[in-house]
């Protein structure tokens, strides 16, 4: 929760603020930022891998509260990466009103089995000059299928699974 507090609610109060005034949309999170928080909260390293996972063990997405979750593949590597997403731990994360609502889901490859194999048999590559692949998963499936680990609310800790 410190990195949390520290670098991304803190700081983004503060960037409301000075947004607001200029008229500008502020862009709550990059997917680094959410990266190195799921990393922190599953004890894992964000050693980039030939399989093209976020973290050693784990995969991470995240969307505003409601949306859906984006995998992407590319042309060279989406084999490797279809084995790998299969073989990971998923970190769904979705948030809300400037990280005032913030959720942390988390199922296994396994689960997820039903989207890989659909969209590996759609044969994405088979297309000549496609570079990438696009699918999602849905906020429902996630809330639905996906353990919640952790929920922040206003900041505080309102639920939590990962201790």
């Amino acid at each position: 929760m410190i990195y949390f507090h520290a670098y991304m609610y803190g700081p983004l109060r503060g960037k409301v603020r000075l947004y607001s005034a200029r008229g500008v949309t502020p862009r709550v999170a990059m997917s680094e930022d959410w990266e190195l928080f799921a990393s922190i909260l599953v004890r894992d390293r964000g050693v980039r891998t030939p399989s093209g996972l976020d973290l050693e063990k784990y995969e991470v997405k995240s969307a505003k509260y409601g949306g859906s979750f984006e995998y992407q593949y590319h042309r060279n590597s989406w084999q490797r990466k279809f084995a790998a997403d299969r073989d990971a731990g998923h970190l769904f994360i979705s948030h809300q009103d400037l990280l005032r609502l913030v959720e942390v889901r988390y199922c296994a490859g396994s689960d997820l089995r039903e989207f890989f194999d659909a969209w590996e048999a759609e044969r994405p590559y088979t297309e000549e000059g496609r570079q990438r692949f696009r699918r999602s998963v849905s906020f429902g499936w996630v809330q639905e299928n996906a353990t919640l680990l952790l929920r922040i609310e206003d900041g505080e800790v309102t639920a939590d699974a990962t201790e």
